[in-house]
């Protein structure tokens, strides 16, 4: 790295996210305030920001927040703030966040969510785990009598709320939650079931995160096949998986007839989840930053200010990549729900004990 440490400036656009008092907040913020370290930008952005200060501080770095991007700079964006023309993006050295949205192409090198089919300007970093997550009280030992699924409920599958599927439940004495809100507490969360109806499209960009969250709160995870999960998958112990109501029942009648299994799911995720700790997200920053953002910046920075050709044509891709991406999901979203309501998933005789 350069005897001169470069400086990293952070963007948040006022017009989505409200952050007058971002300079001033600490780790411990994070804990006390979870709730408002959700959604796109508050979590990539704006946590990444408190949570990597302090150590890029230690290191020597000029660490700043704002609205604007800063030309001349290492800039780290979301891609939503990062997908308009900006003469100040244009002569900065552009980290965008992916997240959940089309390829990026006016950055410099983009933060994907998941490690799967990674652009050669892409490059994997996990999201942070739940901000002040709660763990499951140890006290309550292998009992699964609280099914809980923690996030936003836009998409969640018809069958959560089926009579039958609940019923079915109820008779097992285990009662299902959908939180909303307060994905951060797992203190009474038996078993975590992480299940969405969504566009293949959208599915292979989005993280792992209610896995290792999971693993993490010590719960058991019953998860639906999607790709982040199946990637992080080495074994038997990592997740039961799930894709329909009667998978679900399954799950939960092999945990509640196997208490083994059950201590051996807690004890395997406890070992997975030092990979998705707090601190080992921030040593996979620290790493991209030192090694390959920093020494990239440095090589690209006299060349910043006269690049607007580029930015443009490139910004131009960007937006045709995010229009068309949203065609494909739209359909992808139409034909999925009839192939749903075509199968019409329900419990099978033998299972409505």
């Amino acid at each position: 790295m350069a005897s001169a440490a470069p400086a990293v400036h952070f963007v948040l656009d006022p017009r989505a996210t409200y952050w007058p008092d971002l300079d001033r907040l600490g780790e411990g913020d994070i804990d006390r305030l979870p709730e408002r370290f959700v959604g796109g930008r508050n979590s990539w952005i704006a946590q990444t920001f408190v949570r990597l200060r302090p150590a890029l501080a230690a290191r020597g770095w000029r660490v700043t927040s704002g609205a604007r991007f800063c030309p001349g700079r290492i800039n780290i964006a979301h891609r939503d703030d990062a997908n308009r023309f900006s003469s100040e993006a244009a002569a900065s050295f552009l980290v965008v966040v992916r997240a959940d949205r089309a390829p990026v192409h006016a950055c410099d090198i983009a933060i994907a969510q998941n490690a799967l089919d990674l652009r050669d300007n892409e490059r994997h970093v996990c999201l942070w785990p739940q901000p002040g997550l709660v763990a499951r009280h140890a006290g309550r030992g292998v009992r699964l009598e609280c099914l809980a699924y923690q996030g936003r409920v836009e998409r969640v599958p018809a069958w959560f709320m089926d009579p039958d599927f609940l019923r079915a439940l109820r008779r097992r004495g285990v009662r299902f939650e959908v939180r909303s809100r307060g994905w951060h507490d797992y203190a009474t969360v038996d078993a975590v079931l992480a299940s969405r109806e969504e566009s293949s499209r959208v599915l292979s960009t989005k993280p792992a995160t209610k896995l290792y969250n999971g693993w993490l709160a010590g719960a058991p995870v019953l998860a639906a096949p999607e790709p982040a999960y199946r990637a992080l998958r080495r074994g038997p112990l990592d997740l039961l998986e799930v894709d329909r109501p009667i998978d679900v029942l399954q799950a939960i009648d092999r945990l509640q007839a196997d208490p083994c299994l059950y201590r051996d799911m807690v004890r395997n995720g406890h070992e997975r989840a030092k990979a998705f700790s707090v601190d080992a997200v921030r040593g996979r920053w620290l790493e991209l930053i030192e090694h390959e953002i920093a020494p990239r910046f440095e090589r690209a920075r006299e060349g910043l200010a006269s690049r607007t050709a580029w930015y443009l044509a490139a910004l131009a891709r960007q937006r045709m990549a995010s229009r068309w991406h949203k065609s494909l999901v739209a359909m992808q979203r139409g034909r999925e729900a009839i192939a749903r309501g075509a199968a019409m998933p329900g419990l099978e005789p033998s299972f409505r004990r």
